[in-house]
């Protein structure tokens, strides 16, 4: 399986990253938007599985109802097979250790196939659920599949007892099919569809089915098959090139820190983290290009500890950063990734050669933050 969760992380372990004690203000950024990341231009999906490894890596967790079903990674996709027997069984996979916070817009597609035609009920979907534990309880759902030989799209939401569901044929074409799932968090409207993002192309939209219902309830997706009697072997039922493209990803399990020391004598404890500055070679001749950081804080930190009224300083020089975005990334540890205009550095640093650079700012309890690394100015 492969994951492109934000490659730049890759670049990162390759450049080399340092630590050291604070000692003054500073900042910086790789550029990015408010929900989304872009490196260099082009913008980078924030989770990715091609499931190209055919093994599940630590994205996901499995989930079945019962041994008579079960999905698996074969021939470079995310295949369900399935029993006939009585009822309607599931199996898929459930994010494990990340999910998507509803307070913030969020956008998700995959490839979905299910070439079967049967009469009884067989499907592929994906989707958002509360309850990672028992994602069959609680979610909302778009999916492929054929019930009474008709091939079709299906949507649901269930909350418990209560079952929302509509259908409609998707006709004679491929059975590999695209599908969205984005939400509009500020009104609570999901938009379900296979043509793209948002209300101008979706099929169906869902308001009130998530904040209004499941207040304040990280999101977990999930991707799997259910079968109704239906024996499905490998290759008829399968997902592909799953893809969070937008939204802000959570670590529901990450734990806050304590908050400020109830002694005001007491100096609040620094934080050091590890840095990363692009490009590592300034030429003062060269192309005006703004100074991108990446500074990764120690777990036990969440987005909401970073007081981001403070700001966020590129030292030396003090350049406060002209672009900012502070996340919680999968490994539960608070990312802050920003932009500096360089000409402050420049001319606090004279001479050229190597120097360090470091990137500071404030948490909301007083405490600073930050990292060092190097870079050489010619």
């Amino acid at each position: 399986m492969t994951r492109n969760l934000i490659l730049f992380i890759v670049a990162t372990v390759a450049i080399g990253m340092a630590t050291a004690h604070l000692e003054g203000l500073q900042g910086a950024a790789w550029g990015q938007s408010a929900t989304t990341i872009r490196v260099a231009g082009e913008v980078r999906p924030l989770v990715q599985d091609n499931f190209d490894d055919n093994k599940k890596g630590n994205l996901w967790k499995v989930f079945a109802d019962n041994s008579n079903c079960q999905v698996q990674e074969a021939n470079k996709r995310l295949e369900y097979v399935s029993k006939a027997v009585e009822g309607n069984i599931f199996a898929g996979y459930v994010s494990d250790k990340w999910a998507i916070d509803p307070n913030h817009d969020f956008a998700m597609r995959v490839d979905l196939s299910y070439d079967l035609v049967t009469m009884n009920g067989g499907w592929f979907s994906f989707g958002v659920t509360p309850s990672p534990d028992q994602p069959r309880q609680r979610y909302v759902s778009v999916g492929i599949g054929c019930v009474s030989v008709f091939p079709s799209y299906w949507r649901e939401y269930k909350d418990g007892y209560e079952i929302r569901w509509d259908f409609a044929g998707r006709g004679s074409g491929s059975a590999l099919k695209t599908l969205y799932i984005s939400y509009d968090s500020e009104n609570d409207i999901v938009y379900l569809g296979d043509a793209g993002y948002g209300p101008d192309n979706a099929w169906q939209n869902l308001p009130g089915v998530i904040k209004s219902r499941w207040p304040r309830k990280p999101l977990y997706v999930f991707l799997g098959g259910n079968a109704e009697n239906v024996k499905i072997d490998a290759g008829h039922a399968f997902a592909d090139n799953f893809t969070v493209d937008s939204g802000v990803i959570v670590n529901p399990d990450s734990p806050t820190i304590p908050g400020p020391p109830t002694d005001p004598n007491v100096k609040p404890t620094e934080v050091t983290g590890q840095a990363m500055i692009l490009p590592s070679v300034i030429k003062r001749q060269g192309p005006v290009q703004p100074i991108s950081t990446f500074l990764s804080l120690p777990e036990g930190l969440l987005p909401i500890d970073v007081d981001e009224t403070q700001p966020l300083l590129l030292l030396p020089g003090g350049a406060e950063a002209t672009k900012r975005t502070t996340f919680l990334w999968l490994s539960g540890q608070v990312v802050i990734i920003a932009s500096f205009d360089r000409a402050k550095l420049l001319e606090t640093v004279t001479t050229n050669g190597e120097t360090t650079v470091q990137i500071m700012g404030t948490l909301t309890d007083g405490r600073r933050f930050g990292g060092t690394n190097r870079l050489r100015i010619e």
